[in-house]
């Protein structure tokens, strides 16, 4: 069974084949996105697969947090192909996603994702056998909150996300604070994640799918134009 994997929620544009494995992976810098980009990336892993879009079963999306745009240009996307094919679509958290991809059995998992303005979802997460679970309800912070969340005790941390937006020396020689990968969301973190749900039946309909923006954007914009560009029929 093949699967697509869609992560637009920052400065990449991520997408990913997988059968039971990884068989084809694109991810491109665009932190304006747009729906020709990602449809045009889309285009060139099913190719490069030598696959048939037809052939695809279920898509996963990175539903953020994230950028506001991107995320919906993403949704957008992902909605026409799952209508398209009849197929499912599968949501899957960025946050978590970072952290199950990061997770180790002795330190805590922080995850920050950039959401603009100055601002970071942020996320705690605790290790266990075979993975991670939260240990914080997501919230959106800026560096100095994100600072003091480290340092609140001398538990073991490794930071994960958009953590070079942050200034480094922000934290000075902190020997409980490593910073690591993955460094973005990734639609391969998002497989491995979304493949779970997605056995476990844990997803709603395509059409009911909703975006973790985390705040309001900057600016509002219908995306019946976009949702009118999308056809994915061979």
């Amino acid at each position: 069974m093949y699967s697509l994997s869609i992560s637009t929620s920052g400065k990449y544009i991520s997408v990913a084949i997988h059968d039971d494995k990884l068989i084809s992976t694109s991810s491109v810098l665009s932190e304006n996105g747009t729906t020709n980009l990602l449809m045009k990336s889309i285009d060139e892993i099913t190719k490069k697969s030598r696959i048939e879009k037809s052939d695809i079963s279920v898509v996963y999306l990175d539903i953020g947090p994230g950028y506001y745009t991107s995320l919906r240009i993403g949704l957008a996307v992902a909605q026409g192909v799952c209508g398209s094919l009849g197929i499912p679509l599968v949501p899957v958290n960025g946050l978590d996603a970072l952290a199950f991809a990061a997770h180790t059995g002795h330190r805590k998992i922080c995850t920050i994702i950039d959401i603009k303005r100055e601002e970071y979802a942020f996320c705690l997460y605790k290790p266990v056998p075979g993975g991670v679970v939260r240990d914080s309800e997501p919230e959106v912070l800026n560096a100095e909150n994100i600072k003091i969340k480290l340092e609140e005790d001398n538990d073991k941390k490794l930071v994960v996300g958009d953590w070079h937006s942050l200034n480094e020396n922000l934290f000075g020689k902190n020997s409980y604070i490593k910073f690591g990968s993955p460094e973005h969301v990734s639609s391969e973190n998002i497989f491995n994640i979304g493949k779970e749900l997605f056995k476990n039946n844990d997803f709603p309909n395509f059409n009911e799918v909703r975006l973790e923006y985390m705040r309001e954007p900057d600016v509002s914009f219908s995306t019946k134009s976009l949702e009118g560009k999308v056809n994915f029929h061979d």
